[in-house]
Parts: structure tokens; C-alpha cells; sequence
């Protein structure tokens, strides 16, 4: 059949006018081209064919649930082949409906303008693929839909439809985000750190990580015992009983503890635990107090020991030591006296030792008693060198006369050291790092302490910049690498490098990308901009753009190539999508979810000032330094909205809250 015949319809064209009918899936095709011809030569051709197998594009590489193609962009193409016999050329007729689970055509989707609402490809060779671009917004995210062909010839219809093909527009990431409330405060950096137990020492440093730490590695306590006499009596201070990680004791009600650690309440004897802060840290233990007779134990009292180290001042901290039964004392004693304590410092720290009368209550106790004593002890540090650090681990040694009730011998002194005895993997969460600052320091630089090997966390303002927060709470909960996630101790370790910083920035997020990758309905006002927002930060060794030669720990490098690239990250966009603003993949990106990087197009506003004034006090306060570990709370919830959950390779499709 002659392609040059008289056609209603030119190629990629929309549908004419016809009588408006009711939708029905099981109608014939319509013909959009009007009347076929009637002469003699199209009489005798034989009608084009549409291929059996209609696809939808671009694809992921999984299918969506129901067997439903799933199309990973919000720019869909759809395809299918068109034959015609006598080697015509020949258009394809596309319509598309929405569908329920099945399959099965619910609504008829309004393609375009026209009567028939369906959009016609251009003519393409026979055997070819006929292609054609959905209009933007005619289809729904996260919605089933089922498309089918006709063909015509510019002579001749194709009579039936082609085989309904079922497809689902699903990006690999659509996070709905809260609407940003800009009079909401920057979180207080010293009321965002929750007391843990977690050992995490700055990246390079000798040790390994509590919780990567086998439990034969930690340093094993030992039970410090008296010589025994010559009947074989001696008495010991056994081992303490292990600290239950991450529990927190309760408020104390008892008088003595409270007044020890006032306004710390969640550092009390009401069972063991060793918990630190940045700038505090309490450890609970319950000591045995053992009379045994040749290695057997024969009476036992167990007294609670609480330590709790406060980094107070500028070139001081403050050691407090409470000490009480955990029980009444048994008959089996007659007295135990603590006579005697020792404060052990390193070089340039200085411990001031108290006389007795400096206890808060007395340190010995009788069968019955249950009283608390507690003694506090200041340590001073020289502060006179500038620009120097110093590691101090503050220790102390106890002495005690135990007497038992038969009377019949002398009382047998023992002591206890705190350093011999520490729950396994935690033997370095009390170490102190103190520094003075350099001559050229900033002015108002002061000398200062912290533990060292106690991360603090940095936390999102997600509430005024839902943008940045959303971009790190996906690489964070959905990649294998979880930067800055205390729940899977993957610490963040700051790289102070400002050249590296730049490096590492420009691999990931190259001059323009936001501008090209970006849509300007994310942007906050007229003076708001495209930013290329990179997480793990370019301030950080877990960088996607720092290589391993550099120091780096993730680097983000291409198939094929040795050099880190943003390519190699999960690319994302902030779009507003109906009323909200949501975090979109790249269209047509397929992202495995095992990427160690993630690079977003958002609001310059939200990125600059998510970070900006609010990390430069973080740094300040918490004294970070090199190399330093910390933890980044975002601050952002997705409240089990999740339609495929988060991790494991899958879709991340969520509506996420701030907090």
C-alpha cells in the first residue's frame, strides 16, 4: 500500500476530531486517522501488524511487583515493532490506562489534548520500532498502568489491538519531604549528646572499635587479692560484674550518689553501667569484696563503685568516687574499711589528693549499713606549652582493712586499682586528651579536654532543611557504607585538608552539575540557587571523592576507572512534585544501592546552611581535630512509611518526618 495516500494524521501528530464516546477497554481501535481509503490498490494491501511485545522505557533492571515493567524516570517512553506486509511504512497508535494489581485497565489516561487522547508515533520502517514520549505529568508516580498499540499504514488499519504491556513509573529513590519551618533553632550541640558506651578512637589510632572488638581481644580484668595467711585465709576484691551495654541507669533516689553526680542523672548506683558523654564519663561497677579460704570463697559483699570523670575547666577536670554496699554487709564481716587511696596521673596532670575528712560520709561500713561515702578529686594539667596535646588516663588505686566476724585473726588489707578492672573492649573510653592552643590561634581559643575515643554527634537542623538532612538520612539508612551512623558504628572521621577538601568536592560534584542536573522549584527564593550537596562530606577521610592513596576510606571510583567520580554515587534531585518537594533519583538512574557515595542537586540554601556556622561551632565545641570520629544524627524518620522497607538493594519510597 502506497505511503503516499492522503493521511488525517501527520506523523507524531494528535488524533482529529470524532464523536467523544465513552472509554472502554474492550472497544475496537479508533480510527484516529479517519475513514480508510477506499481505492482499489489499498483495497488489495494487507494490513500492518503491531509487535506482541510493547515496552516501556527506561527500565530497571527489577521488575515491579505483579510482573509489571518498572520505568525509573519520570520521562517514559514507549515502544513496540510495527510489520507491514507489503513493506510499507507504518505508524503506531499508543493508548495508556491506568491498571489495578492484575493488570486488569481501570481509567483511561488523557495523553494529549485531542479527541482521542492517545498519541501517534511517526512513521518508521516495517520491522522497525515505533517510539513515543509521554508528556510531562500525564503519568502518576508509584501507579500501575497497562498500554497497547494499533498500526496504520496512511492506507489501512491494523483491526485488533496489540497485547496489553504492563509498566509502573517507580524511581529508585522518591523521599516526600516535610515542608521546611525556618524559624525552627539549630540543635544545642552539648544537649544533643547522649550519654553511650561506644569506644570509636580517631581514625588511624592503635585499637579497634568496641564493637568491632572480640570479647578475648579487650583487656581482661583480674581479681587483686591479699597474700593469704598461713591458714590459707585471704580476702580479694573480685572482678567486677560486666556493664549491660547501652543501658542507662535511672534517676537515683539514693543521697549520696545524687549529690556526687548532680545534674548527670543518668550516671547513679542503681546497677552497673559505663556510659560516656564528650565530656563525662560514668562507670559503675559491682566489686565483690571475697574472704576465701585456699581459693574458696567463703563470704562475699558486693559494693557498688562509681567513677565519674568531669571535664570542667580549662585546666582542670574533677574525679568523682562514690562507694556503697549493694547490700546490707553479711555477718561473715565484721568491718570493711576503706583506709587508704592513691591518684595516678601521666606526666604534666596532677592529681590534688583529699585528706579523709573530705569524704561525704564515712568509708567504712559494719553488717546492716547501707550508706553511700563519696570523695571528690580535682586534677590539674599544665597549660603552659602552646599548641600542644596531651593524652592523660586518670587512675586510682584503693586500699582496704576487711575484718571478719569470727575475730580470731588480724583484719587482711587488700587493694583495688580501677585500671585493672574494666568491662572488656572499654578499657580507653576514660582516656583524656587535653590541649593548649597554638600561638597563631584564633582570638578566644582556649585550653581544653575531652575524651578522645568518645565520638560526639552532629546533629541536622531537618527541620528548617529538610533538603540536605534527607539526601544523608538515604546514604546513610540505604548504602552498605552508613557514614555517620552511630546504630551501625560507621563514624564519620574529619579531614582537615582544605586542598584535599577541594579535591575531593570536584570529583564528586564537578563545576555546573547542579545547574544541569537540578529543578528550580526546590529553590527557596529568588536569591536561592543550585547546589551540589555530597555525602559523605568533602570535610571527611569516608569522602566518595578521596582516593585510597590520599587517606581515603570510601572511595567512589567508576568501572573501568582509577580516578573517584560523583559517577559513581547515587545522583538525586530536589523537585516540587504536586504540593511538596521531594528527592528524586536522576531519571533513568538504576542505583544497586551498594554505592558508597551519594550527590544531590538542592536548594543552596539548605545545603550551606545545614552545615555552614552551625559544623564550625561542632568543631569548636566538641574540639574536634583530624582525624577525629564523630557521628552525625539527621535528624529525619520515615515512620515505617517505607513501601519496600529501606536497604537490601531496594527502591527507597518513602515520606519522612522531622524531629
Amino acid at each position: 500500500m502506497g505511503t503516499a495516500a492522503l493521511m488525517l494524521l501527520s506523523a507524531g501528530g494528535v488524533a482529529g476530531a470524532a464523536p467523544a464516546v465513552k472509554p472502554d477497554p474492550n472497544a475496537a481501535p479508533p480510527k484516529v486517522h479517519g475513514p480508510e481509503k477506499t481505492t482499489f490498490a489499498a483495497a488489495a494491501g494487507a494490513r500492518p501488524v503491531s509487535g506482541k511485545t510493547p515496552k516501556a522505557a527506561p527500565l530497571s533492571r527489577n521488575a515491579a511487583p505483579g510482573g509489571f515493567q518498572r520505568v525509573n524516570s519520570q520521562k517514559v517512553q514507549l515502544t513496540n515493532t510495527v510489520t507491514d506486509p507489503d513493506g510499507d511504512r507504518a505508524n503506531l497508535t499508543f493508548e495508556v490506562w491506568t491498571a489495578d494489581a492484575a493488570g486488569k485497565p481501570v481509567t483511561k489516561v488523557k495523553l494529549n489534548d485531542s479527541t482521542y487522547g492517545v498519541i501517534v508515533s511517526p512513521y518508521v520502517a516495517s520491522g522497525g520500532t515505533a517510539k513515543v514520549d509521554v508528556p510531562a505529568g500525564k503519568l502518576a508516580l508509584n501507579t500501575n498502568y497497562v498500554f497497547r498499540t494499533n498500526a496504520y499504514d496512511g492506507s489501512l488499519y491494523e483491526t485488533v489491538w496489540s497485547p496489553w504491556a504492563k509498566f509502573r513509573v517507580e524511581l529508585p529513590v522518591d523521599l516526600t519531604l516535610p515542608s521546611p519551618n525556618y524559624a525552627s533553632p539549630n540543635p544545642n550541640h552539648f544537649d544533643a549528646q547522649q550519654p553511650h558506651y561506644y569506644q570509636t578512637k580517631p581514625l588511624g589510632q592503635a585499637g579497634t572499635p568496641l564493637s568491632a572488638r572480640p570479647t578475648s581481644a579487650a583487656k581482661d580484668a583480674v581479681e587483686q587479692c591479699s597474700e593469704p595467711d598461713a591458714d590459707g585465709r585471704q580476702v580479694c576484691f573480685g572482678k567486677s560484674i560486666p556493664a549491660p551495654k547501652g543501658k542507662a541507669p535511672r534517676a537515683s533516689a539514693k543521697a549520696g550518689a545524687a549529690a556526687a553526680t548532680a545534674g548527670v542523672e543518668w550516671c547513679n548506683t542503681d546497677f552497673e553501667s559505663i556510659l560516656a558523654t564528650r565530656f563525662i564519663e560514668c562507670d559503675v561497677r559491682t566489686v565483690p569484696v571475697i574472704i576465701s579460704m585456699n581459693g574458696v570463697p567463703q563470704a562475699v559483699a558486693n559494693f557498688m563503685f562509681l567513677r565519674m570523670l568531669e571535664l570542667d575547666g580549662q585546666n582542670t577536670f574533677t574525679e568523682h568516687l562514690t562507694i556503697e554496699p549493694a547490700q546490707q554487709i553479711p555477718p561473715a564481716f565484721r568491718e570493711i574499711n576503706f583506709v587508704g587511696w592513691n591518684h595516678l596521673c601521666e606526666n604534666f596532670c596532677t592529681p590534688q589528693e583529699q585528706p579523709v575528712t573530705a569524704w561525704k560520709g564515712k568509708p567504712w561500713w559494719v553488717p546492716g549499713e547501707m550508706h553511700s561515702a563519696t570523695l571528690t578529686t580535682p586534677y590539674t594539667w599544665d597549660t603552659s606549652l602552646a599548641g600542644t596535646d596531651y593524652r592523660f588516663k586518670p587512675d586510682i588505686q584503693i586500699d582496704a582493712n576487711i575484718l571478719p566476724a569470727d575475730g580470731k585473726i588480724r583484719p587482711f588489707k587488700t587493694g583495688y586499682q580501677w585500671s585493672l578492672d574494666y568491662d572488656g573492649g572499654t578499657e580507653d573510653l576514660d582516656r583524656i586528651r587535653c590541649d593548649t592552643p597554638a600561638a597563631d590561634a584564633p582570638a578566644g581559643s582556649v585550653p581544653g579536654c575531652v575524651f578522645v575515643n568518645v565520638a560526639p554527634t552532629y546533629t541536622f537542623n531537618a527541620k528548617a532543611f529538610p533538603q540536605a538532612a534527607a539526601h544523608a538520612w538515604l546514604i546513610q539508612k540505604a548504602t552498605p557504607k552508613h557514614p555517620g551512623s552511630m546504630t551501625d558504628q560507621k563514624p564519620l572521621y574529619y579531614m582537615g585538608d582544605e586542598a584535599q577538601n577541594t579535591r575531593s568536592r570536584g570529583r564528586i560534584c564537578p563545576t555546573g552539575w547542579a545547574a544541569n542536573n537540578g529543578d528550580a522549584s526546590a529553590l527557596v527564593d529568588a536569591g536561592d540557587t543550585l547546589n551540589c550537596d555530597e555525602f559523605a562530606f568533602a570535610s571527611s577521610y569516608n569522602s566518595g571523592g578521596m582516593s585510597s592513596a590520599e587517606g581515603g576510606i570510601n572511595p567512589a571510583i567508576p568501572p573501568g576507572k582509577t580516578t573517584p567520580s560523583g559517577d559513581a554515587c547515587i545522583s538525586m534531585y530536589a523537585k516540587k512534585h504536586g504540593s511538596m518537594i521531594h528527592l528524586f533519583s536522576q531519571n533513568g538512574a538504576d542505583p544497586t544501592f551498594n554505592e558508597v557515595c551519594g550527590r544531590a542537586a538542592i536548594s543552596g540554601m539548605h545545603n550551606q546552611e545545614s552545615m555552614g556556622g552551625h559544623f564550625a561551632n561542632f568543631m569548636k565545641q566538641m574540639r574536634i581535630k583530624d582525624k577525629d570520629a564523630y557521628w552525625l544524627d539527621t535528624r529525619m524518620s520515615d515512620g515505617g512509611t517505607c513501601r519496600y522497607g529501606v536497604g537490601g538493594g531496594q527502591l527507597v519510597i518513602c515520606q519522612l518526618v522531622a524531629q
